[in-house]
């Protein structure tokens, strides 16, 4: 097995877990078609692994596929975690339910963040205010103990001024100001219905403050994911994380509270803080096997020009008939 990615020869990560492979820490696999690949981790595209000892492999994932959690999962995709590794899986699996330390996961990757700005600021703001508290006599003592209450204040404002990055920033229909938002602009947007979209947002102007756009597709991801991490920055202890990780279990999973949240059509910040958080969890799911989806689909193509070309093994073509006869979930598309 190969250990560099076949795309852009960055090193793969990890042991390949249960695949055996002895690379990846995400691995992606077709039961159904007899497909095993190996994700990078720094363009995410699929590696297709060779046809040799492939098929085994494969029954191996798929055992430790019905062991792991649940994460996310479209009609063709699912994403899984078994142990320390990522598990990709094409194809229709049951149900689990969502677990709350997937997102604590993520909000532990934010506080790490967070103390990457507020530490040194905190030092340094210290290091200034004891200096001033000595040339003053030690009458700034209040101040001074203070500090890393600024410091976490200027954090979140530094979230909020993070640019949301558009495919197709829209115009406002108002004042016909291009909308160029950040992510505290986001706190009065509103999640709506839409027929023909899997989310659709609706901002307002910076420049005006009435709605100005329906936002939909990756546009309505990106503004939704920075927006939320933004109102949830001061929001993330565990103990929240759970409560809000019970909120999308109990709506039936990312999708179904997305979909709930949009019939209320309520601005963000009005959002209890518990489901504000909950649905910053949803779509970070929703997008993320969404993504997952397309490169699925791209690996697929080359997966039908290689093996096509390279399975001409009567035994390797028995094997996967096999497979298929075990009642593997064949996907749809």
């Amino acid at each position: 097995m190969y250990t560099t990615c076949a795309f852009c020869n960055a090193k793969l990560d990890g042991d390949g877990g249960p695949s055996g492979l002895g690379v990846g820490r995400r691995i992606a696999f077709d039961e159904w078609r007899g497909r095993l690949w190996v994700i990078c981790p720094k363009c995410a595209r699929w590696n297709l692994t060779p046809l040799d000892d492939r098929l085994e492999r494969i029954e191996t994932v798929a055992r430790a596929a019905r062991e792991a959690k649940l994460l996310a999962a479209t009609e063709q995709v699912a994403l899984l975690r078994w142990q320390v590794y990522d598990l990709v899986r094409v194809g229709k699996p049951p149900r689990i339910e969502l677990a709350p330390w997937r997102y604590g996961e993520r909000l532990r990757a934010r506080r790490q963040e967070r103390l990457k700005y507020v530490i040194p600021l905190t030092v340094a703001a210290v290091g200034l205010g004891v200096a001033a508290n000595v040339a003053a006599g030690g009458s700034l003592g209040v101040f001074v103990w203070n500090l890393h209450r600024l410091a976490d204040g200027l954090y979140v404002t530094i979230v909020g001024n993070r640019k949301v990055n558009l495919v197709e920033p829209p115009i406002c229909a108002h004042c016909g100001a291009l909308l160029e938002l950040r992510a505290k602009h986001v706190q009065h947007a509103r999640v709506v219905p839409e027929a023909h979209a899997d989310i659709a947002v609706v901002v307002s102007c910076p420049h005006c403050h009435h709605e100005a756009a329906v936002l939909t597709g990756s546009d309505a991801h990106a503004v939704l994911r920075q927006g939320l991490s933004y109102l949830n920055t001061s929001r993330a202890g565990r103990r929240r994380a759970e409560e809000a990780a019970r909120v999308v279990d109990l709506a039936g999973g990312p999708d179904r509270l997305i979909r709930d949240v949009a019939k209320r059509e309520l601005t963000l910040r009005s959002l209890r803080p518990e489901r504000r958080l909950a649905l910053e969890m949803a779509v970070d799911e929703q997008a993320e096997v969404q993504e997952l989806e397309r490169e699925w689909r791209d690996a697929e193509e080359l997966a039908d020009i290689a093996d096509g070309t390279l399975s001409s093994n009567a035994q390797i073509e028995e094997e996967l008939r096999r497979l298929k006869g075990r009642g593997g979930n064949q996907p749809n598309g």
